[in-house]
């Protein structure tokens, strides 16, 4: 939480030392303090402890089951967070708690704290997966009366780096508009996006698209497409959500944290009799064969980073399966 007392008592001396001026400061009659914009606005430690406790309860949320889950989830998580974890919950329902995707086991590092004293507020942490893998991980606060919460979490490429944010007692700024980027924030997702679509994709001049990621994407859909072959057609669709969040590095780019849901679509031509579904897909429609068609709704956690100058890079990446439908 936000060390409110701190900033009750400062403001409590504050008027203690006004002197015979106290009663313009109650009433009013004087400019009202400049917003502090060059600071973070919390300590070092105190924003460690903040992202263990966070990272904390979104564990305990991943390990446990049924309405407890639910609730603990609601606490923990919220935006983006929130969706992949509840999707990831409905497709894993009968697995085991080692499962959990939320599961670390390294201590938290904070990269980065947001600057100034307004809301909303948000902390970059590194943290390392039950595999090793390091994670990126998003923490929010919207208004004072609501503590951070996990908004987002994805796994790094292998050999990805994220440049040097400020330090945590300057505060990082949040990018508004990015206009002074290479690329606007909600301009690169959406151009990420259509140069992952299957059959035909869109250019993306202003973002590299050969991550791994990517490239399995692409590669995953020409494989399904070519397996069908004459018995069904496969469209494959990825559309940027609301909720773009970017933080600025020190050199002048940007970390920005976005989430994307793909659409898997397939078809049966009249050739093609029926179609058996995957494991996930039976879990979500309980049906095993299909003879008509069968929809996949796939959610894509995705962080970038954009330099001063140059293409943007997708840096890391956490995929959960949300829904299904089929007949």
């Amino acid at each position: 939480m936000t060390p409110t007392p701190k900033v009750l008592a400062g403001a409590a001396l504050a008027l203690a030392l006004a002197g015979c001026g106290a009663a313009e400061a109650v009433v009013g009659l004087h400019d009202a303090p400049p917003q502090v914009t060059t600071t973070a606005p919390i300590a070092p430690d105190t924003a460690e402890q903040i992202a263990t406790r966070v990272l904390d309860q979104a564990d305990e949320a991943s390990r446990a089951t049924g309405d407890k889950a639910d609730t603990l989830r609601k606490q923990a998580l919220t935006g983006s967070a929130l969706a992949v974890a509840e999707a990831a919950a409905k497709s894993e329902e009968g697995s085991s708690a080692a499962d959990a995707p939320l599961t670390r086991s390294a201590p938290p590092k904070v990269l980065a704290v947001s600057r100034g004293t307004a809301w909303p507020r948000v902390m970059v942490v590194q943290t390392a997966d039950k595999d090793g893998a390091t994670e990126l991980n998003l923490l929010t606060s919207p208004d004072p009366t609501t503590p951070f919460k996990l908004a987002a979490s994805a796994r790094m490429h292998p050999g990805a780096t994220v440049a040097a944010l400020d330090s945590l007692r300057s505060g990082s700024p949040l990018v508004t508009d990015g206009a002074d980027l290479s690329v606007a924030p909600d301009k690169l997702v959406q151009e990420y996006a259509g140069a992952l679509a299957y059959p035909k994709a869109s250019p993306a001049p202003d973002v590299e698209t050969g991550d791994p990621f990517a490239l399995a994407v692409r590669a995953n859909a020409a494989a399904q497409a070519k397996s069908f072959g004459k018995l069904a057609t496969l469209t494959q669709k990825h559309v940027p959500q609301e909720g773009t969040t970017a933080i600025r590095l020190k050199d002048g780019g940007a970390l920005v944290f976005a989430l994307m849901q793909r659409t898997d679509a397939i078809t049966l031509s009249k050739g093609g009799k029926s179609l058996t579904a995957s494991a996930d897909f039976q879990k979500l429609v309980r049906k095993k064969t299909l003879t008509r068609s069968a929809q996949l709704q796939t959610y894509e956690m995705v962080v970038f980073t954009v330099p001063a100058q140059g293409k943007a890079k997708m840096v890391a990446v956490d995929e959960v399966l949300s829904s299904a439908k089929g007949s």
